[in-house]
């Protein structure tokens, strides 16, 4: 006779218990996150929004960049084609 095990494991119990961990995980996560934070809300905010600006800058510098070199590339290539 084989050996078989028998866990009597049924799948909505453990989808309950995986649920019921990653709840737990969020809600740690979130204490945490707040007993531990640097500095108060509104400082965190101000600091946030002043790098997300500074990215945005950085963003919108590039794409013009880009579309500059792109249109030289194309005037480039007109004048290499009219010649």
């Amino acid at each position: 006779m084989p050996y078989m095990r028998h866990y009597g494991r049924d799948t909505g119990t453990s989808l309950n218990g995986f649920l019921l961990g990653c709840l737990a995980g969020i809600v740690m996560g979130a204490a945490l996150g707040i007993l531990m934070a640097p500095h108060r809300g509104d400082i965190t905010r101000r600091k946030l929004v002043r790098t997300a600006g500074e990215k945005r800058d950085q963003v919108v510098e590039r794409v013009e960049d880009l579309m500059v070199h792109r249109q030289e590339d194309v005037e480039d290539a007109d004048d290499e084609a009219n010649s």
